[in-house]
């Protein structure tokens, strides 16, 4: 269960589609998903796509269509066959299909579908980035793939797929890269220590 307080700060930020699909995360997500905000807004973090993104980040663990989302089973197999068996890691986190695997499916791609689903919703690119950048080491290909997913999303616009740099401009975004990197590696420490 979803404390009323969470729910009520999830309210406040999200437009109603946003927050559907961020109700459609297990409980336990949503209020990882509030406590990463809170640390921010406690560092006095006020820029606007980071709060958003804090929120948003994990958007990837739960299927748009209902037909899954990441589980405890999930979560707790996933550290062992990393380590124990990568091999069954690298294949069950492959399949993209229905089922008990899909979970572990959405776990290794969370980034990019939740920054995909991300921007079909109305997110900003710049968030959009920052979801896809949350685990990722290299924030300038997860500037590009990101760029690349929401120009293939049906439902995304033109002018969203235009906010993001080309493979060509990664060195010169339409954002400052400077900020870009702080408000980044802000959401990845609010992701592990909240």
């Amino acid at each position: 269960m979803v404390p009323l307080r969470d729910r009520a700060l999830a309210v406040a930020l999200l437009t109603p589609p946003q927050l559907a699909a961020f109700c459609l995360l297990a409980p336990t997500d949503q209020r990882h998903a509030v406590r990463v905000l809170r640390a921010l807004l406690a560092r006095g973090e006020r820029d606007a796509d980071l709060l958003l993104a804090a929120l948003l980040h994990d958007l990837g663990k739960a299927d748009p269509q209902g037909l899954g989302r990441v589980r405890l089973p999930h979560r707790v197999s996933n550290v062992l066959a990393r380590r124990l068996a990568p091999g069954f890691w690298d294949w069950a986190s492959a399949q993209p299909g229905r089922g008990p695997l899909r979970g572990y499916y959405l776990l290794r791609q969370h980034p990019t579908l939740g920054a995909t689903w991300a921007a079909w919703l109305g997110v900003a690119p710049r968030a959009c980035a920052l979801i896809a950048a949350h685990q990722d080491g290299d924030a300038r290909a997860s500037l590009t793939a990101t760029a690349g997913a929401v120009s293939a999303f049906p439902t995304a616009t033109e002018s969203d797929a235009n906010a993001f740099p080309t493979a060509t401009e990664v060195g010169e975004p339409r954002w400052d890269v400077r900020e870009f990197a702080r408000v980044l590696a802000a959401l990845r420490w609010a992701d592990d220590h909240a």
